[in-house]
């Protein structure tokens, strides 16, 4: 067996008759020229003749579909996708679309692939998932970026699996940020979390990936100010956990035989820190004009309308659970409210500062032609906005999020909602329920 870092959050696992790759993201930007990476390399050699490729969620830094684009239609058919099984099947006829074969892996449940390999897929909430790599009885476990504050998460993926893990693939960085603040403490969380998953998981080795990227617009260029570089979380584990760190960089194999030596990819990535001022910057896209944004606002809502309960919509309106929002339109240099119930609103008025959101005119219009267009801006930190209205406006694009994990506010989908563990996530969320860990 052979494993080979690519970048971020991907890697190659080789066996005799496998050659699976995770989370191909590994050039150009991502989450709307939010993201980019440290660095680009190439890989292909590394990327000849791959028989899987396994996607933990539908993130563009995960799901990349650029990749997915340039992979030679001919080799389509040669490949299978393994993704977890959804209830809207979007990536899954994506995929199939384009002649990949395709197998859905049921949650929890190990499935053999021969050649003594054993995969189990487990989702968290709303829509990451994890994955175990069993072969020949030596384990991969990468948990990516699946949310794991809460203990009870690792446990269970403990008690799922019940076996020895050689091999933890975690993510060491903040992904994203509620309000410019609190940054420091988001990164010590992260860090946090790797302790956690060493505690309860006590993996033989803790290989830190899936931050490699930086903010990479020059509206949120600042969140890169406190991120976690690769050399702090390496003396962290050092210094807080039972676990070998193991720091690779692009195309670097997994020594089993000998200990990594983890100073060569610690100098390749501390460059690039060094120098993250100096890196390429996304400037402003160019601006959305009043009219598209109100035309793309109802177009939102028609979708809102049509996949969910109206009725139920309004009354949770009503009850200010979907209550109107207000915006400053940076770009523009205009006020605007929105809600649900009759679209967006241009108006002459200067709300107090700390009850509106402020974004360009792109966010915005990103947030109405996607589902998961808020999402990406939660990720991609292109908005200012205190963070007590933020859970406001949350709550406000909250369907949409919704949406696009398949599930809708309407009767015949509430089984979708009968699951213990997602529905404490949601009351978490919208501030319903205190966290306890």
């Amino acid at each position: 067996m052979k494993i080979t870092f690519l970048n971020h959050a991907s890697f190659i696992i080789e066996t005799n008759k496998f050659k699976i790759c995770i989370d191909p993201y590994l050039f150009g930007s991502a989450f709307n020229n939010g993201w980019n990476l440290l660095s680009e390399e190439n890989h292909k050699e590394e990327l000849k003749n791959i028989t899987h490729i396994f996607y933990s969620h539908e993130h563009p830094d995960h799901f990349s579909i650029p990749f997915i684009n340039s992979i030679e239609t001919k080799n389509c058919k040669d490949i299978e996708i393994l993704f977890q099984e959804t209830y809207d099947k979007k990536l899954k006829k994506f995929c199939e679309n384009k002649d990949f074969k395709f197998r859905e892996l049921k949650n929890n449940k190990e499935l053999n692939f021969g050649d003594e390999l054993f995969i189990t897929c487990g989702k968290v909430p709303f829509f990451d998932s994890w994955v175990n790599f069993n072969i020949n009885n030596v384990n991969i476990l990468n948990v990516n970026d699946c949310v794991l504050e809460n203990p009870k998460l690792v446990h269970n993926i403990k008690k799922i699996l019940n076996r020895k893990i050689q091999i933890l693939f975690t993510q060491f960085s903040y992904a994203n940020s509620d309000t410019e603040l609190d940054q420091k403490n988001l990164a010590i969380k992260q860090l946090e979390k790797i302790k956690l998953q060493d505690k309860i998981l006590q993996p033989d080795n803790i290989v830190p990936f899936a931050s490699f990227i930086y903010f990479s617009n020059n509206e949120n260029k600042f969140m890169n100010e406190n991120i976690n570089t690769v050399k702090n979380v390496y003396d962290y584990i050092s210094n807080n956990c039972e676990a070998n760190p193991i720091i690779l960089k692009p195309n670097m194999s997994l020594e089993f035989s000998s200990r990594t030596n983890n100073q060569i990819a610690l100098d390749y990535w501390n460059k690039f820190y060094q120098n993250i001022d100096k890196l390429k910057y996304n400037s402003s896209d160019k601006a959305i004009d009043e009219n598209s944004l109100i035309d793309k606002s109802k177009n939102y809502l028609k979708r809102i309308k049509k996949h969910n309960n109206s009725i139920l919509i309004f009354l949770l309106f009503k009850i200010n659970f979907f209550s109107e929002i207000n915006l400053y339109i940076v770009d523009l240099k205009k006020y605007c409210s929105f809600n649900l119930m009759t679209g967006l609103k241009f108006q002459n008025f200067a709300a107090d500062e700390n009850k509106f959101i402020s974004l360009n005119s792109n966010s915005l219009s990103f947030i109405f032609d996607y589902d998961y267009g808020f999402d990406t801006l939660g990720i991609n930190a292109r908005f200012k906005c205190d963070k007590n209205y933020y859970s406001k406006v949350k709550k406000c694009f909250s369907l949409g999020t919704l949406n696009n994990t398949g599930r809708y506010i309407k009767l015949n989908n509430l089984y979708k909602f009968i699951n213990f563990i997602f529905l404490i996530r949601i009351l978490e969320i919208f501030n319903f329920k205190k966290r306890n860990y």
